[in-house]
């Protein structure tokens, strides 16, 4: 029976949390790019595909004077465009400026892990979406060998939109069977971003006068075509070549876990909590679950079960700041166990132990000597391991190993150096994300030279009481602990040390995770999200409920 071909795909960690999450997405693109693809389906969670928004026009007024790219073009609006917003919006020059500053003090800020400002060029910038007419999709400049003539403008979508389809899908397969939970999270999603009339008539006022509209289910005006969620016959005649376009891909699409996150967004959806606030909060809850998700996936790879452990105590004691750092550092090591695992496992397939030798007979004889140099002559090579587009020293490498003239010696070795390939990006992509996701989502503290370790923000501590509540108004706080382990893997104080089995494997003196419950009571009150009643009684109590 001849073998079936396997590929050996460059994009292991796609195989095992999706197509694709990128380390360079920070907390808010995640939420911002979800946000824009539940406004493109017309806020249903049942549709194949998604329009998207340029608005190249209204953005360069808003960032005007931000620079464009690397090669020191920047946002040019000039006088004529400024008289066309202000002859169709009816106001004089110092209110067009008041205009420009209002839009301009709603970008969305990001920093690095050091505090500064990163440095992105202004398509690349985005607004809090007070109104779904100020949600749009990042754009590239193309221009004609760097000139700074006539650049057209097209998506991002390698980098922008991924992570925001990836979790729309998520909640897609988590609402399949249950109506009542998808049309609350459609609704709410739609009233939370309708609001604020007075700025949509602005935005699609100023949109107009260049013939670019906000409007995202008026198919009637776009040149653009969708963009794809999931293959279906239904998107012949909506997008050209539908059949080999390349869609967003999950890699379960019936996890447990994917109908718990569209419960904890809706019970935050359901909140009377403006769109300004919900953001952080959103951004929080969503940053969370993707890292719950990630970890859940490299779970059942090693079929090893772990927690999140939480200092309460803001580093100052050193038996629980220990155990969050620890905490952190298991899961950076399930996560790598299981890449290693799906990297070996991948490896076999594709070069078994019973051909592996006959393999390399014939990727030897495939060399071209009539090619200028090895990494040329031996294209076929990289191209049936799918490395073609693999860095020269890199393929030097595995030429080296693949020539070693004891087969046996060279088959250890190209093994050996293709594992090694594929962990470097484990280190340079996959962990890094997973930092991102935890630092922007509030839920880690890291610094240079500091080990991570969990901590739990006023964003992230608000998004998950608010989640475990689940639209009750109260909640006895031995409960709630009791729920956050149940439902997150949350250690905090004595109850949940002894459940998971932390505490008879440490062997901390339990006064430890008493005083951590006691620091975590204190953070909930200072934010308006405990009551207490006695030193014995307190309810965790959601201040939005009517």
């Amino acid at each position: 029976m001849e073998q079936e071909k396997v590929s050996f795909s460059s994009k292991i960690g796609a195989e095992i949390w999706g197509h694709r999450f990128k380390d360079g997405q920070r907390g808010p693109e995640y939420t911002l790019e979800f946000l824009n693809v539940m406004a493109g389906t017309g806020f249903s969670l049942q549709r194949k595909y998604y329009n998207r928004r340029k608005m190249i026009e209204f953005r360069q007024f808003v960032f005007e004077g931000e620079k464009e790219g690397s090669k020191g073009h920047i946002a040019i609006f000039d006088n004529e465009k400024k008289d066309v917003i202000r002859e169709k919006l009816g106001i004089n020059e110092k209110q067009l400026e008041d205009l420009q500053v209002f839009f301009k003090n709603l970008t969305i800020p990001l920093t690095t892990p050091m505090g500064k400002p990163v440095d992105r060029s202004w398509y690349a910038q985005m607004m809090y979406p007070l109104h779904e007419s100020l949600l749009f999709t990042e754009i590239r400049a193309n221009r004609d060998k760097g000139k700074s003539n006539n650049p057209t403008y097209s998506y991002e979508r390698n980098f922008f939109a991924r992570g925001g389809e990836l979790y729309y899908l998520m909640l897609h397969y988590g609402t399949l069977n249950n109506k009542e939970l998808r049309e609350s999270i459609e609704e709410n999603m739609k009233s939370l971003l309708s609001n604020s009339s007075g700025l949509i008539t602005v935005v699609n006022q100023i949109n107009e006068a260049f013939a670019e509209y906000a409007s995202t289910e008026d198919t009637t005006v776009k040149s653009d075509q969708p963009a794809p969620l999931i293959k279906d016959i239904e998107l012949d005649g909506l997008i050209s070549g539908w059949e080999k376009s390349e869609y967003p891909l999950l890699p379960s699409t019936n996890l447990k876990l994917y109908q718990e996150f569209a419960e904890e967004l809706n019970a935050l959806l359901t909140l009377k909590i403006d769109v300004y606030e919900m953001f952080d909060i959103l951004t929080s809850l969503i940053t969370f679950q993707l890292h719950r998700y990630m970890i859940y996936q490299a779970e059942q790879i090693v079929q090893e079960k772990t927690h999140y452990f939480i200092d309460c105590f803001e580093g100052q004691n050193k038996s629980i700041k220990f155990l969050a750092q620890d905490a952190y550092r298991i899961h950076e090591a399930v996560v790598s166990d299981a890449y290693k695992t799906f990297v070996e496992k991948r490896v076999a397939e594709v070069f078994p132990d019973e051909i592996a030798e006959k393999k390399i007979e014939t990727w030897l004889n495939s060399l071209d000597e009539t090619k200028k140099t090895k990494v040329d002559g031996y294209s076929s090579f990289f191209e049936e391991l799918n490395l073609k587009n693999l860095h020269s020293p890199k393929k030097k490498k595995l030429i080296e190993a693949l020539e070693v003239s004891d087969k046996k010696k060279a088959k250890k070795m190209l093994k050996l150096r293709i594992t090694e390939l594929y962990m470097e990006d484990l280190s340079k992509s996959q962990l890094p994300i997973m930092k991102t996701l935890a630092r922007d989502g509030q839920f880690i503290i890291s610094g240079k030279g500091a080990k991570a370790r969990y901590v739990l923000n006023d964003k992230i501590l608000s998004a998950l009481v608010y989640a475990t509540l689940n639209g009750d108004g109260s909640l006895p706080y031995d409960d709630f602990l009791n729920k956050l382990y149940d439902k997150f893997n949350i250690i905090i104080g004595e109850s949940a040390a002894k459940e998971s089995g932390l505490y008879s494997k440490e062997g901390i003196n339990l006064s430890h995770f008493r005083n951590n419950e006691k620091k975590m009571r204190q953070k909930l009150k200072q934010n308006g999200l405990l009551q207490e009643y006695s030193d014995a009684t307190a309810l965790i109590r959601n201040p939005y409920f009517a």
